[in-house]
């Protein structure tokens, strides 16, 4: 019987993605982040001119390989268009890290499986799953590592260790904070495996990096541009940067509370008053993922999407605490998957994903989900236009150096 039960959740999780998955295939649209678009621009930028340009700084080279690739492969299909066969890809990601996501549950015995449910059934969490954007594959590759260390951390995984992260920054530049967990969780059992996951991982993630950007080091060469590597050093610096500090700090906290709608957060917060602490070496680490990324977007409180790994830590860590009340754990899960559908607003923005103002209201408007579905077909009507204009805007802003 707990063979069932533990089957139905993770089956539950894959029909709702299922479900989810379903409107946004037919309707061929990768998405209503601008980013999206950027990593089309980026593989056009390569087919037509043989430059690699980033489709944000600093570089995503994996993932932006991956859409190359199945871009090429989905267009010699009839059957199938390129936006559908990117889609599918980021689907089959999304239902891989659902089943991560639960065996980490599963080494917990399921205890507290709602928090499960209160990731699979986050509107973010499925937006980001359904959209042609990074974060999934580099989350699924760094939560890979991190069970692997964790649970199956002898000699002979250590190699497979280093190629998960190095993959994860590959995919990411952000998501080193997995090899820093790991390799602090490594150093207090094993000093000898830490430095080998640490110089191997580098050495990878180095191999990766490398030709993407000397490719476009050739390019700026070639175009007089720079005329020395040290130059590409401006790669690494952050744009958008120059929030002030109330500017920082409400989209730092107000795009978290998205994760699980008005109610659901508000509920979440009352959950949380009765924690009960336990420390081991998965807590610790879960934590310090939560942590390290929960800092990293109060640098850059843009995306949503950049916490998705800090999300997913901390529902995970909860799983392993006790004094929950599970009354209220559940109401907080049925407020969080209705808050893709419809949501209690407590205040209004003068333009989503680029506020600059904030109005304090109450009033009822369409889930996150519904919310974004309707943008990103919206977009999507002029998609061709927006493909191309995203290769032109991307090799203007790069043309020059850096643009940081």
């Amino acid at each position: 019987m707990k063979k069932v039960t533990e089957f139905n959740f993770l089956a539950l999780s894959v029909v709702t993605s299922v479900f989810f998955f379903i409107p946004v295939f037919l309707n061929k649209n990768i998405g209503s982040d601008w980013d999206s678009y950027a990593l089309i621009g980026t593989y056009i930028n390569y087919t037509e001119l043989g430059v690699y340009i980033p489709s944000r700084p600093p570089g995503f080279p994996i993932y932006e390989l991956l859409v190359g690739i199945i871009a090429s492969l989905s267009s010699s299909m009839s059957f199938l268009s390129f936006e559908q066969g990117l889609l599918i890809t980021q689907f089959l990601t999304l239902i891989s890290l659902n089943g991560l996501i639960y065996k980490f549950f599963n080494r917990n015995n399921n205890r507290n499986i709602l928090f499960y449910l209160l990731i699979v059934f986050s509107p973010i969490y499925l937006i980001s799953g359904l959209s042609i954007i990074d974060y999934f594959i580099g989350s699924l590759f760094g939560f890979s590592a991190l069970y692997t260390a964790l649970y199956k951390s002898n000699s002979s995984h250590i190699f497979l260790i280093s190629i998960l992260l190095s993959l994860s920054i590959g995919v990411r530049l952000s998501n080193v904070i997995f090899l820093f967990v790991i390799l602090v969780l490594f150093f207090l059992k094993n000093k000898n495996q830490a430095l080998v996951v640490g110089v191997l991982t580098t050495i990878l993630s180095c191999l990766i990096y490398f030709p993407f950007y000397l490719n476009l080091y050739n390019f700026y060469i070639n175009a007089g541009v720079y005329d020395s590597i040290s130059e590409m050093t401006c790669i690494v610096n952050l744009t958008n940067t120059d929030h002030n500090i109330i500017g920082r700090l409400g989209r730092f906290i107000l795009k978290q509370i998205n994760y699980l709608g008005t109610l659901g957060f508000i509920v979440f917060l009352f959950l949380l008053k009765d924690i009960k602490m336990k420390t081991s070496n998965t807590t610790i680490s879960l934590f310090a993922i939560f942590l390290f990324f929960q800092l990293s977007f109060l640098r850059l409180p843009t995306e949503e999407g950049h916490l998705l790994p800090s999300f997913i830590a901390l529902m995970i860590l909860l799983s392993h605490l006790n004094g929950f009340n599970m009354k209220i754990l559940l109401f907080a899960v049925f407020f969080t998957f209705l808050s893709n559908f419809i949501d209690i607003k407590l205040y209004e923005v003068d333009e989503v994903d680029s506020a600059s103002e904030i109005t304090l209201n109450l009033f009822v408007k369409d889930g996150f989900f519904i919310e974004d579905y309707k943008l990103r077909n919206y977009r999507a009507v002029n998609k061709d236009f927006n493909y191309s204009n995203s290769q032109s805007t991307l090799f203007d802003a790069w043309k020059n150096g850096c643009p940081n």
